[in-house]
């Protein structure tokens, strides 16, 4: 079923268009906020995995659980998010995207927080747009922190969703999609957002863990093709925004990120002519390109996790004149946003330094903990492990900001490593792009 609504904004220039729902053959006008011929811009973030810092008091649990993870800088998540929504706001864009995974672990109490953030950013004038993760729903792992202690903290379902993101995106949507929260926005005239809920949470809370991969149903991808055909009868382009990657972006690193059924998800989205998607999920920034059945090209763009280094995000220029796009990533500058807002911390202050090595550590410590319990690693003296630890640290960190490592004393030595899939992902992330991972123009 494909449902429509009309959109009102009274505050913005408006422009009206024409929806037909294929249930039951009436017309409506819809009220795009940017008018026709105009240049529209956007910015794009992912993984926000915003944590509020009501729900943590920086004690030994709090820090032992942010060790244990995967790199992600969430003792200050906070200031981050205020950084990017202060570069977001100073720019005056048009659009803002999120797509997906815009809490930790789905705590309602972070939900909320952002929630109000987002709202402050509207009143700038900007749009806002966003659509769920993998950790944003149903999330059993949903955590505060007290002392040594992890305690459960209330999450969210799907209708809190909607009704907290409600003015982002829900409420004035085209089209909603009745087997998911998808739904179909316009931004502008000309420039249509078709956000896709690929996240897979009915059962989490039954099975005890949030569940990585992403999906969608065969009847949300009719409701593509029914939204495809409106765009196209409105003369818009379309820009699809999902959660999980359209296509692989790494040799090893695939299930559970690339969207189950993918190739399925691929042909609907080009039969509806859509040039690239924007996606998230795997923390990288990387950009590849994949084919139909039939043989289009569409180009998924991963914007690196906002939470994760180096902490990019994407500018979107689309051009009336060329009626094409242009993306260009940015990395969020958090001295400056330090320095200005008069902080006194100097991690806050040195954020290049003490992210660059935070993250390092990160992979270093982990690759050495599996060289050290591993007995196939045995034939390896202390020396070469760590040379072994400080390329997998290297690679990882240059693989997440998409560029070529550097070259490091290690790589020889994991080239004759016993095979496993920490040396596959070391080697994986050993070859520099092909291609820019920071740069796109659509056809």
């Amino acid at each position: 079923m494909i449902r429509f609504f009309k959109i009102v904004t009274p505050i913005l220039l408006s422009i009206s268009l024409v929806a037909c729902s294929s249930a039951s053959g009436k017309t409506e006008k819809i009220t795009a906020p940017i008018e026709k011929d105009r240049n529209l811009s956007m910015v794009v973030t992912t993984d926000v995995h915003y944590f509020a810092p009501s729900l943590t008091d920086n004690g030994k649990a709090f820090e032992k659980y942010v060790a244990a993870g995967d790199g992600k800088q969430l003792a200050y998540s906070d200031e981050i998010t205020d950084a990017f929504l202060a570069d977001v706001e100073s720019k005056k864009t048009d659009v803002l995207i999120i797509s997906g995974d815009l809490t930790n672990n789905g705590e309602k109490t972070s939900h909320e927080e952002l929630a109000k953030k987002l709202t402050q950013v509207e009143k700038t004038g900007t749009q806002v747009f966003v659509v769920p993760g993998n950790h944003d729903i149903n999330n059993p792992w949903a955590r505060k922190f007290e002392k040594d202690k992890q305690l459960p903290t209330d999450t969210i379902s799907p209708t809190d969703f909607s009704k907290i993101y409600s003015d982002f995106g829900y409420e004035d949507a085209i089209s909603t999609d009745e087997f998911s929260l998808s739904y179909l926005a316009a931004p502008s005239s000309k420039v249509w957002l078709l956000m896709l809920d690929t996240a897979i949470y009915k059962t989490n809370m039954q099975q005890g863990n949030p569940t990585t991969e992403g999906g969608l149903t065969a009847g949300t991808l009719d409701w593509i093709k029914e939204s495809s055909a409106l765009a196209k009868k409105n003369g818009a382009k379309l820009i699809p925004v999902l959660h999980h990657n359209l296509t692989d972006h790494n040799d090893v690193i695939q299930k559970g990120y690339t969207i189950n059924y993918n190739q399925q998800v691929i042909d609907a989205l080009t039969e509806g002519a859509m040039d690239f998607s924007l996606s998230g999920h795997i923390h990288t920034q990387n950009i590849r390109s994949a084919k139909s059945t039939d043989g289009k090209e569409i180009t998924d763009i991963v914007t690196n996790a906002l939470s994760v280094f180096p902490h990019k995000y994407g500018n979107i220029t689309y051009s009336a004149k060329n009626k094409n796009f242009t993306y260009q990533s940015q990395k969020l500058d958090m001295e400056a946003w330090a320095k200005a807002q008069g902080s006194t911390d100097e991690n806050l202050l040195n954020f290049d330094q003490f992210d660059y090595e935070t993250f390092y550590n990160s992979g270093y410590d982990k690759a050495m903990m599996d060289l050290m319990t591993d007995e196939s690693y045995d034939k390896y003296n202390q020396a070469d492990k760590e040379k072994m630890a400080d390329t997998m640290g290297l690679n990882n960190m240059y693989f997440f900001a998409g560029t070529a490592p550097p070259k490091s004393d290690g790589m020889a030595l994991w080239d004759s490593a016993p095979n496993s899939f920490l040396k596959d992902y070391v080697l994986s992330s050993s070859n520099p792009p092909k291609k820019s991972n920071d740069y796109y123009v659509s056809p």
